[in-house]
């Protein structure tokens, strides 16, 4: 399904998306339309769990969307998961730990993509994100 919209762009939105339109000779609406897509990111193809904990960001305020860019995996878990990641390259891991350094990797795998949709939100209402460094420090300041 498609939806058409009628949409007045100020010159200083419209003048880099012709230029863009016209480097790569494509249509102004390509371009809009892959602005849009890379802007908010489709949940297409991702499990059913994953696509509801990242929809519910959508309800959070501003300010918890900024808690979430300072969650982190736990220490502990970092270091299991760094640990197993090493010893699985080397060769060296049981089933049993196989399924941990799965487990590992995909609760990692949640935190560093529910992070990056928010930033991705809070960028698409406008708010500054904060830089690496500006990062760490906040989850310094936190523990």
């Amino acid at each position: 399904m498609s939806q058409t919209i009628t949409l007045t762009l100020p010159d200083r939105l419209f003048e880099p998306i012709q230029r863009m339109a016209q480097a790569t000779d494509q249509p102004v609406e390509a371009v809009l339309l892959t602005a849009l897509q890379t802007s908010l990111p489709s949940l297409d193809g991702l499990p059913e769990h994953l696509i509801a904990a990242l929809v519910d960001l959508e309800e959070m305020d501003n300010t918890g969307l900024q808690q979430v860019l300072l969650e982190m995996v736990p220490a502990e878990k970092q270091r299991d998961l760094n640990d197993l990641l090493r010893r699985n390259q080397a060769g060296t891991l049981s089933e049993t730990e196989r399924e941990q350094l799965t487990l590992l990797q995909a609760s990692a795998d949640r935190v560093m993509l529910r992070k990056a949709r928010a930033a991705v939100l809070l960028r698409f209402r406008g708010q500054r994100i904060p830089t690496l460094a500006e990062l760490r420090q906040l989850t310094i300041d936190k523990q």
